[in-house]
């Protein structure tokens, strides 16, 4: 019996399908990223990943997948509708569209957009790293795993292996390692590997809470991640990056605190926190975090991110809008109220709480994800259509030898 594992979080993109052998009541994953499988007689899986139909040969005796995943009539969008006979008969719902992946776009401080020669994926959670030159992005469709686009080379390699979901990459302040949350070991905790992807992979933590990275302080010396409590829910918590993996909270509450960012001079944390009753952004001296705060935004605020020079502070408001404060230097700090930047027409997925852009090192530029076209772009008549024989284009799509 097929089936799909819905995830608590992350929505569709982190499903998996996965096969029970009525048998011998053994259960295997067979895909990550994709739901919704049908098995075809010509050998196949096919299954919905990343808003579109794919397929993979399939071994019945053995219920085991054979080869790669490929995606299959492009133009049929999975949210229109679609189904699969057991012989191979296709019928699909044409002329309607769904957001078969998300771009990557550099957006300057007054709105204007260039694209960026970065195929369509359900990217989220980008990160520069230290020099400028690489992105690590979390994308969650076929393989829940972290990747990196090379802004040069302007290539896009996989950086993560593992069967569990890598999610939530930031960069150790020297740039060679990426550390990042995973559900490889149990539950979702912390790690560590190269960013070339020699050596093991370092396990920072070991807890029954659900850990997400957030941010490197810039001496290297500690990584800032979201831990979610039974009892104080989401509290902002610090892990000493040497050999005692010291866990210890920064802002601890019985509300939700999200989403830390330690500014780059090293001296002011920020983070968003419901406190109020939505969330807004919040200012702490650095390390001493108890020796004050103050609010930021004015009317709801998330994901804060500091400008290179530490004198700025972005966030989005809750439109998804991107907004800027100027923060002053001296002993105490004083911010200018905030500014709007441009709309808020870019993002991630719903359900995805972390920061879902970044700014270029320049920082003239901001690295935000465009989300796929909408329903109301489409301007084609719907009909049904009926693909028979589609069997023999599986085979040459996805063989089975």
């Amino acid at each position: 019996m097929l089936f799909t594992i819905t995830a608590t979080t992350g929505g569709a993109d982190q499903a998996q399908v996965a096969v029970l052998d009525l048998r011998t009541n053994m259960q295997t994953v067979l895909i990550r990223g994709g739901s919704d499988a049908h098995y075809v007689s010509s050998g196949h899986l096919v299954y919905t990943a990343a808003g579109r139909l794919h397929a993979v040969a399939f071994d019945v005796a053995r219920l085991a997948v054979l080869g790669s995943p490929v995606m299959i009539q492009p133009e049929v969008p999975t949210s229109a509708g679609s189904a699969v006979a057991l012989e191979g008969t296709l019928a699909y719902v044409s002329g309607a569209v769904s957001s078969d992946g998300r771009s990557l776009v550099w957006v300057d401080r007054q709105g204007h957009e260039t694209p960026i020669p970065a195929p369509p994926r359900n990217y989220a959670f980008p990160r520069f790293s230290p020099d400028g030159m690489r992105l690590a992005l979390y994308i969650p469709d076929q393989e829940v795993d972290i990747w990196l686009w090379d802004l040069a080379g302007k290539t896009l390699t996989r950086a993560t292996f593992d069967r569990g979901v890598d999610i939530y990459p930031v960069w150790s302040a020297d740039g060679r390692q990426i550390l990042f949350s995973s559900s490889r070991a149990e539950g979702v905790n912390l790690f560590a590997q190269t960013a070339n992807g020699s050596g093991e992979v370092t396990r920072l933590t070991t807890s029954p809470n659900v850990q997400h990275a957030t941010s490197v302080t810039p001496d290297g010396t500690r990584l800032v991640f979201t831990e979610s409590a039974p009892t104080t829910g989401q509290d902002v918590m610090q892990l000493r990056l040497d050999g005692t993996h010291a866990v210890t909270p920064l802002v601890q509450t019985p509300f939700n605190e999200r989403n830390g960012e330690v500014s780059p001079d090293g001296r002011w944390l920020a983070y968003e926190a419901d406190s109020g009753g939505q969330f807004n952004i919040y200012v702490r001296p650095f390390p001493e975090v108890s020796s004050g705060y103050w609010q930021v935004s004015t009317d709801g605020g998330t994901r804060p991110l500091w400008a290179r020079n530490s004198q700025e502070l972005f966030f989005l408001n809750l439109t998804g809008a991107l907004m800027r404060v100027g923060v002053s230097h001296g002993p105490a700090r004083a911010a200018t109220a905030p500014m709007k930047l441009f709309d808020g027409r870019y993002g991630a997925a719903p359900n995805q709480n972390g920061r879902t852009y970044d700014i270029a090192p320049g920082g003239k530029k901001f690295l935000m994800i465009k989300a796929g076209a909408s329903a109301d772009q489409t301007a084609a008549p719907m009909s049904v259509v009926v693909v028979q024989n589609w069997r023999e284009e599986l085979k040459r799509l996805a063989p089975t030898h």
